[in-house]
């Protein structure tokens, strides 16, 4: 045991001795006391020469101590250990002997260190040491648990919210978001939950738009059609119920069915244009072209149009030299047909419509500008809408199918470029648009 050999350490280096009178008896016993052992020093004859639990005047009285087993062991291998009955107290002892080499006191070389605690001290230690242990396991064993339910609520926690708010975007409520607190994995998810619920919120709030926009639009054209197929079909019936052998009405009745069938023709290619606009069908050509001579060459066209309506049309031209723009000429000519038809009829005769080119720092600008009627301000933000008219009776009056300018929109914004408008009641509008250079 580490005892003895502390105990033959402290004799070999003389840090304690033997004093035949017992002059350090009391300090043998208050060490084998305070490591709670009872301390034997035998001589190489087997003489006991102290003994902490016998006084001095009894040790001469005792059995010769070379022939124990543990003692009989340490002389032949240094060390011995044994287990047994005390002759001298009676209980039973474990016993382990160490050899002494050289020592300080000459007396003791060869001699015996024995120490020995009591089994029944040790089975209590033992039991202690086991209570202990134990005790130990189990606050050991109840903070892990504590520590495994704070982990594991932790990680729940979030997961039970996640699915919590997966249940409710699976119930429709897209409003639902998961609560993201830490920098983890389980955050990630929380945010690819949240992400999901804004792109589907946003998808269904853009079909939801697309369904009200489509229905809509249906309801227009339903209308628009109507009123044109309605037209030709009372025309047609008056004819037939007789007028068409009145000369005086059957010319005038068979106009007006032509000039209802002529919109209606007009209206369903407007249809089918935008429809193939909005889809992607219609293709367009983008190439680089002379924007001075392309607005010339407008201006020659639409001139005519114009002064037949009693209007001055100038073209003002700020372009010098080679001025080159990206786009695709057909289209671009649709635009401003439609643009200067428009100015011609909403423009009173006498009045003027201008075409106007201009350089921007990185694009071109192109201006139709009139003298007509204008447009009141809480109309501005809606006049590129399909089927949208200021004023509905007059627009019909004048031809419009109500599609124009969402025409326009969709081509300019098709060639990356803007349009817009300005305009004042009474005094005219002027419609504008951006190209790339």
């Amino acid at each position: 045991m580490s005892n003895g050999y502390l105990f033959a350490r402290l004799l070999e280096t003389g840090n304690l001795t033997v004093d035949p009178s017992g002059t350090n008896d009391a300090t043998l016993r208050g060490v084998a006391h305070a490591l709670r052992v009872r301390l034997s020093i035998i001589g190489s004859d087997g003489r006991l020469l102290f003994d902490s639990s016998m006084p001095r005047d009894s040790l001469g009285r005792s059995e010769n101590h070379g022939d124990r087993t543990e003692v009989s062991s340490a002389r032949q291998g240094g060390v011995g250990i044994a287990t047994r009955k005390s002759a001298t107290t009676g209980e039973e002892y474990r016993y382990a002997a160490r050899l002494l080499n050289r020592t300080a006191d000459p007396a003791l070389t060869n001699g015996f260190v024995r120490v020995a605690m009591n089994l029944a001290e040790l089975r209590a230690v033992a039991s202690y040491v086991r209570l202990t242990i134990w005790a130990i396991g189990l606050c050991i064993t109840a903070l892990i648990l504590l520590l495994s339910l704070r982990v594991a609520r932790r990680i729940t926690n979030p997961i039970l919210d996640i699915a919590s708010t997966a249940q409710a975007i699976r119930d429709g409520d897209l409003r639902e978001r998961a609560t993201v607190s830490t920098n983890d994995e389980i955050a990630s998810l929380a945010t690819s939950v949240n992400e999901m619920a804004e792109r589907l919120s946003s998808d269904i709030e853009r079909l939801t738009k697309l369904e009200r926009v489509r229905s809509q639009f249906l309801g227009n054209v339903s209308h628009e059609l109507r009123t044109p197929v309605f037209a030709i079909q009372g025309f047609l019936e008056t004819l037939r119920d007789g007028a068409v052998d009145d000369p005086q009405v059957n010319r005038q009745f068979l106009d007006r069915a032509h000039a209802q069938a002529l919109r209606l023709n007009t209206l369903l290619n407007d249809l089918i244009e935008i429809s193939q606009i909005e889809s992607g069908e219609m293709k367009m050509s983008f190439r680089y072209f002379d924007l001075r001579e392309f607005l010339e060459h407008m201006a020659e066209e639409m001139r005519p149009h114009a002064e037949a309506g009693d209007l001055s049309f100038t073209l003002e031209s700020k372009l010098t030299g080679d001025v080159m723009a990206m786009g695709d000429r057909d289209r671009l000519r649709q635009v401003i047909t439609n643009l200067v038809n428009n100015a011609v009829k909403y423009t009173e005769p006498g009045g003027s419509v201008i075409l106007r080119g201009m350089i921007a720092e990185n694009s071109c600008r192109i201006e139709v500008q009139d003298t007509g009627c204008g447009i009141p301000a809480e109309h501005l933000d809606r006049i590129f809408e399909r089927f949208y008219r200021v004023d509905k009776g007059r627009s019909r009056d004048v031809g419009g199918t109500g599609l124009g300018l969402a025409i326009v929109k969709h081509i300019v914004e098709a060639h990356g470029g803007t349009i817009g408008v300005t305009s004042k009641v009474g005094v005219g509008s002027t419609f504008f648009f951006s190209l790339k250079r």
